[in-house]
């Protein structure tokens, strides 16, 4: 895909602005409207640079398109991103209303990313799971932005060129980490039913000519052949002795750039880094009370003197109350539906139950990295189902299923489907897609602020009542906060500190109570991401602080609601941007 000289790029946004000198030319010469009209323009150009990010977005336009991964895409990529920014600055920043300078602040980030990315940070060179189809064919085929016919003949175009895309995403492979290699072979293999059965279902169902089902049927078998010829080439990396492996810790420098970057954040990644060792101690002499006055009912020996052993000892008796590994998918839809209930009657949210959120089986091409996740409707479709994922645990082994259950266990469960479902990602992204002012926020989202948004909804949820003020529940809260944090913490002393993995395991699964399943999955999590663990505890430590912030200004006339539904209403934004609108008005 070429992108677009900047000399194009002036010209358009030169003839946009004079369109209206005429009829208007005040307009013409303010900062708001130009950039306005700036907006639409980059998007367009944006997505059409991006064809397989816009499939995730919902916008319809360059769906059959497919870039190959080849290093003039990545030159491009660079060309792209300083045009843009280039047209972006002509801008006057300090004559823009408050609400636009958050859009120029995040536009200006994720072109400045973008660049970082790909000449300095060079991931699609050492991440083979940078490449994968599953995911954008799986939304081709299964989002209803068209009739079945036309997603189908969309999807043909897009695949028939799958194999220049892998031969290129394996050419670009230089020193790849042994974990993301690993990682792409499971996720690819994994995603292959995206092209099984239900699609040749649809196909032979379609109105297409026949002409048109033999050229989609050779697409498909072109694209699995191509996915099993990428993945056996990775594994012959894997098992070939002399391959040599990148490290996958990044180490300080590129840490604290990516953090810049990803996160947005007031914070240093050291900062928080000792935040949270701070608040580790605060919430292990939580858990020792709660634990302290639970022992007569869940133990008749003689208390611990050790403070950790004691905690270990209560959670251990709790968490054998889990759900049935079989029936945990319904267990899930039922634990959605209470908590939807319980927001409506708290009048916690302005929730519109016609967006609903679905529990359902994790796609395959996602499964590997957590028990379960939030899907949400592209922000461009607004119609569509919100998903709470849930990994299928029978295709794992017994000992490591009893483990994860035990991990997630009566109480622990309700806290997963708070943060991924309600109120925490399915709730928030059904904000960020229907009352966003503004597209690019609902697009370019910021990572601390939705997985900040989440942990905060954990806490929240308790102080209003959800699990009747249970000792076990605030018990296991306070684990989760532990196990937040943690990331923090496991996540800079991997990537930044090359602590051992056996200080990582101690630190998780002796000081924050992590079962041993639990511990070994957030390690390889750590393994295959950068920075992201980090997300959660400093985009809730802001939210907090901006809600006590916010409260102290409203004073008399504070609701918890009102400021839910403010602080949702800035879409998906650095919650510093947010702060800065919410306590300036």
């Amino acid at each position: 895909m070429k992108a677009l000289s900047g000399v194009c790029i002036f010209i358009m946004f030169f003839l946009i602005q004079s369109c209206n000198s005429n009829s208007n030319q005040a307009a013409a010469n303010n900062e708001d409207s130009n950039f306005k009209q700036f907006e639409p323009v980059f998007m367009d150009a944006y997505w059409k640079h991006n064809p397989s990010v816009s499939i995730f977005t919902g916008y319809g336009k360059y769906y059959d398109e497919l870039v190959i991964p080849d290093s003039t895409s990545f030159a491009d990529d660079i060309f792209f991103s300083k045009q843009w920014l280039d047209s972006l600055h002509a801008i006057n920043y300090k004559q823009l209303n408050d609400n636009n300078k958050i859009t120029f602040d995040i536009i200006e980030n994720t072109l400045q990313s973008n660049i970082w990315y790909n000449d300095t940070f060079k991931i699609h060179q050492w991440d083979p799971s940078e490449y994968n189809l599953n995911g954008e064919c799986y939304y081709i085929i299964n989002q209803p932005y068209a009739p079945l016919d036309e997603r189908l003949r969309i999807l043909s175009k897009h695949i028939a060129h799958a194999d220049d895309y892998y031969a290129a995403a394996f050419h670009n492979l230089y020193k790849p980490t042994r974990e993301y290699t690993a990682l792409a072979i499971q996720q690819n293999l994994g995603g292959l039913d995206v092209f099984g059965s239900s699609l040749t279902d649809s196909i032979n169902a379609s109105h297409l000519s026949a002409a048109e089902k033999d050229t989609l049927h050779a697409h498909v078998a072109l694209t699995v052949k191509s996915i099993k010829n990428y993945t056996d080439a990775l594994q012959k990396i894997l098992d070939d002795k002399n391959s040599s492996f990148r490290n996958f810790a990044i180490g300080k420098e590129l840490f604290a750039q990516k953090f810049k970057y990803d996160l947005q954040t007031d914070f240093t990644p050291e900062e928080i880094y000792s935040k949270a060792l701070a608040d580790k101690d605060h919430y292990i002499k939580e858990m020792y009370n709660t634990a302290n006055d639970l022992w007569s009912k869940y133990e008749t020996s003689p208390k611990p003197a050790d403070s950790i052993a004691l905690i270990q000892a209560v959670i251990d008796k709790i968490s054998l109350h889990h759900a049935n590994p079989a029936h945990i998918l319904d267990t899930c839809k039922n634990l959605v539906h209470a908590l939807e209930k319980f927001i409506i009657q708290k009048d916690l949210f302005d929730f519109d139950t016609t967006y609903p959120v679905i529990a359902r089986t994790m796609p395959a091409y996602e499964a590997g990295v957590t028990l379960a996740s939030a899907e949400f409707t592209p922000p461009y479709q607004k119609q569509g189902d919100t998903y709470f994922n849930v990994e299928d645990l029978s295709k794992l082994p017994a000992a490591q299923v009893e483990s994860s259950l035990r991990e997630y266990n009566d109480y622990s469960l309700q806290m997963l489907a708070i943060h991924e479902a309600m109120p925490g990602h399915c709730l928030q992204g059904v904000y960020n897609n229907q009352k966003s002012p503004d597209i690019i926020r609902s697009v370019f989202q910021n990572g601390a602020m939705i997985e900040g948004w989440a942990v905060y909804t954990e806490t929240m949820m308790l102080e209003n009542g959800w699990g009747n003020h249970a000792p076990e529940m605030l018990l296991i809260h306070d684990k989760w906060k532990l196990r937040e944090l943690a990331n923090v913490l496991i996540d800079y002393d991997m990537q930044c500190l090359n602590i051992s993995k056996d200080s990582i395991m101690h630190l998780m699964v002796h000081d924050c109570f992590q079962t041993a399943a639990q511990a070994e999955e957030k390690y390889h999590r750590a393994t295959v991401s950068q920075v992201q663990l980090c997300s959660y505890y400093a985009g809730s430590s802001a939210i907090f602080s901006l809600r006590d912030e916010y409260k102290k200004k409203e004073g008399d006339k504070f609701k918890l609601k009102d400021f839910h539904e403010k602080f949702l209403s800035y879409g998906s934004s650095p919650v510093k941007y947010i702060r800065e609108r919410m306590l300036d008005n």
